[in-house]
């Protein structure tokens, strides 16, 4: 009686850890804050009903909520350079998905993209949580991440010196011309 009593606490403690984890943001220039579960749990909160699977309604704090804790730019103050920024979100599988900084805000689009602890009102199972990225408007779960651990704002733009971004994947420069008009 006794040892099933002990197992019963430890699992239960478990799975306590497993639902309070913390999520790493990290922002420009090093910037990076652990937001707890009472963190994400006391931020803007929203709902998100899917059009795929069993049409599941997720719950979950707004993700520019979260990049907000780096210093995001949001609402009116994102235009111009700001907008060419990118949000990486990575799961603890290793996978991966990338969104602009534009959609995650609410201004440019009609559904959120959510943070999720919730599916139908009850805690995300093991599988996808303790928090699952929900896109609000996605005909496909294709850049849904499962347990999310971090998620990053970086900066696309590799001309500027202080970016921390590979070089741009783009076209290489063009050669420099040779002959009678060239060096």
């Amino acid at each position: 009686m006794r040892f099933a009593s002990i197992c019963w606490l430890v699992a239960l403690a478990l799975s306590g850890v497993a639902q309070a984890q913390a999520v790493v943001v990290k922002g420009p220039r090093g910037r990076v804050e652990t937001v707890s579960a009472a963190d994400i749990q006391a931020m803007h909160r929203a709902s998100v009903t899917v059009p795929y699977g069993d049409k599941a309604t997720f719950t979950g704090a707004v993700i520019g909520d979260l990049l907000a804790e780096v210093g995001a730019p949001s609402d009116v103050r994102l235009h111009g350079p700001p907008v060419n920024q990118i949000v990486i979100v990575t799961g603890q599988d290793g996978f991966t998905t990338v969104l602009s900084l534009a959609e995650t805000e609410k201004s440019f689009r009609t559904e959120p993209i959510i943070l999720a602890d919730q599916e139908n009102g009850k805690p995300l199972d093991a599988k996808q949580g303790p928090y699952r990225l929900v896109i609000g408007g996605e005909l496909k779960p294709a850049r849904s991440v499962y347990a999310v651990i971090e998620i990053e704002l970086r900066p696309v733009n590799t001309n500027d010196p202080s970016s921390k971004a590979a070089p741009s994947m783009g076209a290489p420069p063009a050669p420099e011309p040779t002959g009678p008009h060239g060096p």
